[in-house]
């Protein structure tokens, strides 16, 4: 068939083809950026918030603790038992665990009737165990049933993975009187599932915690802070594979290879011809609709947005191809250059697409 063209539609075909290969190039190296760059800041920003002098971006530092004061150590310990619901749509999760105090001396401290939930709301507190030991250890432990407000980082939705935590504050007992100490006995159920999660690790750290208010209190001198001991217990979470990713845009791939398909039919077939890539494209915008209700609102551009984004941009491309093509065929009377682009369209476009989505999924997930 390229026997017959001429040297200038053959270096049309060529730049024609090496200006898609250089498109899906730059369009690979962007999303890997984003996707990676998105992945290395969630990462940094869980490692600071499990390292107990690190603070993370966008938060104030505490104040420097007070020296020389005669403060109570009081050892606090988070076993999580399980969580009843989780919602990355409602930003919260509802975990429940049992959770420990112990201290020397000062039985007036009561951790454990003091102690708060931080971001968060203690739906059930139950006493199950409480003593004194002849040596002045005090001990108590409550079961928790709690909802906490967390807002989950979507970019890489719906590859992502995160970070829940639970923070523990006393509301009584400032620095100067109280301080946690994390105990190493904190732990996790191996009943704890999510579903479309894997449990991929457990940490606890305590952390200063500063309000920087006097909540008007009248009794309070000009610009007083006050700090606050605060218990962290993480436990990171990832999806289990890629299942959740196919399921959620198999309606946009099979709409975009609707559209590959329409490079089969003849140019002279018009309404045919623009039918599948019309359909396909709408399709493609329905699919974002639902994927997109799945999350919560957000101003940022993720991985859903960037898989609906190359599908259309794909689509539009493949149109603008049959315009040529139908144009070469109808108005120029070259069927055979006409048939030879679509060829070399339905090869360049559909590797570079199908080279992209393989690579986006990877970047994300792994």
């Amino acid at each position: 068939m390229s026997a017959i063209l001429s040297s200038e539609k053959k270096s049309f075909l060529r730049y024609w083809a090496i200006g898609i290969s250089i498109t899906y190039v730059l369009i690979a190296i962007l999303v890997v950026y984003i996707v990676q760059g998105e992945k290395s800041v969630a990462n940094r920003n869980h490692a600071l918030r499990m390292s107990p002098d690190a603070v993370e971006p966008g938060k104030t530092p505490p104040d420097p603790l007070p020296p020389n004061v005669d403060f109570k150590p009081v050892n606090v310990g988070i076993y999580l038992d399980g969580i009843e619901s989780f919602s990355i749509k409602d930003s919260y999760w509802t975990p429940t665990f049992y959770i420990w105090f112990r201290w020397k001396g000062d039985q007036s401290l009561n951790p454990g009737k003091n102690f708060r939930l931080v971001d968060g709301k203690i739906e059930l507190k139950d006493l199950q165990d409480s003593y004194t030991a002849p040596d002045g250890t005090n001990y108590e432990v409550y079961k928790v049933v709690a909802r906490v407000t967390k807002f989950f980082n979507t970019t890489r939705a719906p590859l992502d993975d995160h970070m829940l935590n639970i923070y523990i504050e006393d509301s009584a007992n400032d620095v100067r009187r109280m301080r946690y100490v994390p105990d190493p006995t904190s732990g996790i159920s191996s009943r704890v599932k999510i579903s479309g999660y894997d449990i991929t690790g457990m940490s606890a750290v305590v952390k200063p915690h500063t309000y920087k208010t006097s909540y008007g209190d009248p009794r309070a001198e000009e610009g007083r802070r006050t700090t606050f001991s605060e218990y962290n217990y993480g436990v990171t979470v990832k999806r289990n594979g890629v299942g959740v990713f196919l399921k959620l845009f198999i309606g946009l791939y099979a709409g975009v290879l609707l559209t590959f398909c329409s490079f089969y039919i003849h140019p002279s077939e018009t309404g045919s011809r623009y039918a599948f890539p019309s359909a396909s494209y709408f399709g493609v915008i329905a699919n974002a609709y639902m994927t997109h209700s799945l999350l919560p609102s957000s101003g940022y551009f993720g991985l859903a947005d960037l898989v609906t984004a190359i599908g259309l941009f794909t689509i539009t491309l493949c149109v603008i191809a049959s315009l040529i093509s139908v144009y070469c065929y109808q108005q120029k009377k070259d069927p055979d250059f006409s048939l030879r682009l679509d060829k070399v369209s339905l090869r360049y476009i559909g590797a570079g697409f199908i080279a992209v989505n393989i690579l986006l999924p990877i970047c994300a997930f792994y």
